[in-house]
């Protein structure tokens, strides 16, 4: 009898290795610039028995951003000047290359997109169903909170165009919450780092060159939640000179006159 306990107790403890080894190894991105506490609580909510670690990229902030960060559990790049949000997402995915993660997470620093929600945005890319998963607000199962009327009106005017020149529809092209396979960044015809990617172009761009490419893309519905900043709807995103910088990523590539 003794010798079937040890070996049920062998044979529960190679099945846990074997889960363990199979799991992927996530790495959870958060480009933050200024966001101060916030950034804390969002480490805070990362669920780590999914992300092995959470990477704040400190985008050149003047304030405590980095502390918070680290404080809450987060491993900390400090840019040591504003270079741009995609500029401090390329920052993570190198990071993840170099370090041999398999998948990418983006969140948002300040918060919109609650890192609760990472499990239900990877399931996909674990299953092999997709290399690619962005979130949507807008699809079934999706939801806004707090969300300016102005914005509303962009995101859904932009996710048209996007979809006309990407020739795919997709119902939130500007949602910032997605996953990604590191194995899709071995394709040489995506180039992130190309110097007009730092700012708010990179993340389009990538959608937009996963897309056209044929590469395994998905929506997930999830909630995108502006916090409240003494009473008003929280975002850093300046209406039409920013919306031009997540637009021209779109036009340049459908043009081709970038690549």
């Amino acid at each position: 009898m003794a010798y079937r306990a040890e070996e049920s107790i062998r044979q529960v403890g190679a099945a846990a290795q074997a889960r363990a080894k199979a799991r992927p190894r996530v790495l959870c991105i958060a480009p933050a610039w200024n966001e101060g506490e916030r950034i804390a609580r969002v480490v805070s909510a990362v669920p780590r028995d999914v992300v092995k670690t959470t990477l704040v990229v400190d985008d050149g902030s003047t304030d405590d951003t980095g502390a918070h960060a680290e404080a809450a559990g987060a491993e900390v790049i400090r840019t040591g000047a504003n270079r741009g949000v995609g500029a401090a997402i390329r920052s993570g995915i190198d990071y993840a290359i170099e370090h041999g993660y398999e998948i990418v997470v983006v969140v948002s620093g300040g918060g919109k997109t609650p890192p609760e929600q990472i499990p239900r945005l990877i399931e996909p890319l674990i299953k092999g169903e997709a290399e690619f998963a962005q979130g949507s607000r807008y699809m079934e199962g999706g939801e806004f909170k707090r969300m300016p009327l102005v914005r509303r009106l962009g995101t859904r005017a932009y996710t048209l165009l996007f979809s006309l020149f990407a020739g795919r529809r997709v119902t939130d092209a500007s949602s910032g919450f997605r996953a990604i396979k590191v194995s899709l960044f071995e394709d040489e015809r995506i180039d992130l780092w190309q110097d007009w990617l730092d700012r708010y172009e990179l993340e389009p761009y990538l959608l937009f060159k996963a897309l056209k490419l044929g590469h395994k893309v998905i929506e997930v519905p999830v909630t995108i939640e502006y916090p409240e900043t003494d009473g008003i709807a929280y975002t850093k995103m300046r209406a039409i000179v920013d919306w031009w910088k997540i637009f021209r990523p779109v036009v340049f590539l459908g043009l081709r006159l970038k690549r």
